[in-house]
């Protein structure tokens, strides 16, 4: 149930701002998380426009904003100028307004309607998706060749990976992680008819995990959901999985993942996916709790292991992971010149040497000294990840990479790790980490 207020107090509702400069002009650029603002809102940064941002709390009055503006500048600020701030906000659908409710309910409705779930990464209509398909497909096949990717042959034992962490970057920036994670999935893997994908949530959820029945569009066409496991998995798990299905329609990681894996298993042989996001278990770190003494955590944690274990070699795992965002865009202050790069990437060798102990609990204390300060958003995903394959697999990272924006204000992480089974790995070298 969403929560609104009126428009005489009105209150932001979560968004995506990040400041930028177009045209010489100082603009807000806003993004919606949950999709319901179709495209992006570009606003001027006016200081009565950052004023109402920090008091539309839900509380305050336009009335109450202009008194706070006129006692603090000593110039006086009329409530009419809030109140028509507050009109445009709410008519572009950034408000907690009814109409923002209203909104969100129809989007809902629809996307719960649907019987696929729509391609939101890659959309195209009319004359221009061919060219899109075309053009995607050039771009996959250029990651297996593009500097910082895998080599032709990779030092991995057959029909040994059972699962992969992969990117969920864009494909730009994270092409040759994609491809260090699906060389290894194609050429090396079990061979699996299905896939549990586990996707990274962007936004908070009601619970820990959501999945949908729905399959998946793709530019390369439908990703089949095997909903026969999906209800096995329900009925080990016993909890919530579906009351936050609409958290699929705009969520990316696990679409992804979907894109990639319809266009290089192709038609016949693409394996099926049981997609499930993960939300968030970073209020731990701050409160002394460990996500095993957590009931919903450990009990969807076991029963995607047991579900795995059944199934042996005919089902494999899939996360969809990205790990550290440093730089102004994501609220830092310094910028992420070389040093700064350097630091990243030490921090992010911790994580992966964490991963490739194997164990999930220890993995999710690495981050608890600095309370995740390099913001990894995939700390739950790869939790539950290593808590489900643990026992079974020996995680390996294949890949390390960093993007990072010329004017270093936004880095991104991101690394390959492939789930290799024990029996697979006598006698074979440890893999040595590859940055890009």
């Amino acid at each position: 149930m969403i929560e609104v207020y009126p428009p005489e107090t009105p209150a932001v509702r979560p968004l995506e701002m990040h400041p930028a400069r177009i045209d010489g002009r100082d603009v807000i650029v806003v993004r919606d998380p949950l999709g319901i603002m179709e495209g992006t809102a570009i606003l001027a940064a006016h200081p009565l426009l950052l004023v109402f941002f920090q008091l539309a709390n839900g509380r305050t009055s336009c009335s109450q904003m202009a008194e706070v503006v006129t006692r603090a500048t000593g110039t006086i600020i009329r409530a009419e100028v809030f109140e028509s701030i507050t009109k445009q906000l709410d008519e572009a659908l950034l408000l907690l307004t009814p109409r923002f409710r209203d909104a969100y309910n129809r989007k809902r409705e629809s996307f719960l309607n649907e019987p696929i779930r729509p391609c939101q990464v890659f959309r195209a209509e009319g004359m221009d998706r061919l060219e899109m398909i075309k053009s995607l497909s050039d771009l996959l096949r250029a990651h297996w060749s593009a500097p910082g990717g895998p080599p032709p042959e990779l030092a991995l034992p057959p029909s040994s990976v059972l699962g992969i962490l992969a990117p969920h970057i864009d494909y730009e920036r994270g092409g040759a992680g994609y491809a260090w994670a699906y060389r290894a999935l194609k050429e090396h893997g079990i061979k699996a008819h299905t896939y549990v994908v586990l996707g990274t949530s962007h936004k908070p959820l009601a619970h820990r995990f959501v999945a949908t029945r729905k399959d998946f569009d793709t530019p390369f066409g439908v990703v089949k959901t095997n909903r026969g496991l999906l209800e096995e998995l329900q009925a080990e798990f016993q909890g919530e999985l579906f009351a936050d299905e609409f958290a699929h329609a705009n969520e990316h990681t696990i679409e992804l993942q979907a894109v990639y894996l319809r266009h290089k298993f192709g038609e016949t042989e693409c394996p099926q996916i049981v997609p499930i996001l993960v939300g968030s278990f970073e209020e731990m770190l701050y409160d002394g709790r460990q996500p095993a003494d957590n009931a919903e955590i450990s009990s969807f944690c076991e029963a995607l292991k047991r579900v795995l274990e059944r199934h042996g070699d005919s089902v494999g795992l899939i996360g969809g992971v990205d790990f550290s965002h440093c730089g102004p865009h994501f609220g830092d202050l310094e910028l992420n010149d070389e040093e700064r790069e350097c630091q990243i990437e030490t921090l992010d060798r911790g994580a992966l040497a964490a991963i490739e102990s194997g164990d999930p609990n220890a993995f999710f204390e690495y981050f608890r000294p600095n309370e995740n300060s390099q913001k990894v958003c995939s700390i739950a995903t790869i939790y539950v990840a290593l808590a489900a394959i643990r026992d079974r697999a020996v995680p390996r990272v294949l890949s390390y990479h960093q993007a990072n924006t010329p004017d270093k204000t936004c880095l991104v992480s991101f690394a390959s790790v492939a789930f290799l089974k024990k029996d697979a790995l006598k006698d074979q070298p440890k893999i040595v980490i590859v940055s890009g």
